[in-house]
């Protein structure tokens, strides 16, 4: 729950340059579907690191772990699927 509050703030701003930045303006299926593939990978990475033991860091650790490596996630994935886009609509 923590980490999902740390996120959102980002994620909307990620989403909304996603958005801005693509060819057009023009929301497809594809881009729903992309997101939502994101989202769930963010998610599924965020419960993995929450539930290991660090024995020898604090109680924050895995928070900490868990929304750096959801950040690169969805930042990477956002960025490659803008790549993707701007690719498909030079063809």
């Amino acid at each position: 729950m923590v980490t999902a509050l740390l996120l959102l703030p980002v994620v909307t701003i990620l989403v909304w340059l996603y958005w801005y930045l693509l060819p057009v303006r023009r929301w497809l299926l594809s881009n729903s579907l992309f997101l939502l593939l994101l989202l769930a990978a963010a998610t599924a990475f965020v419960t993995w690191v929450e539930r290991m033991n660090f024995d020898a860091d604090g109680p924050l650790w895995p928070y900490i772990v868990s929304t750096g490596g959801a950040y690169g996630i969805l930042t990477v994935g956002l960025g490659a699927a803008l790549a993707w886009r701007w690719y498909r609509s030079k063809i």
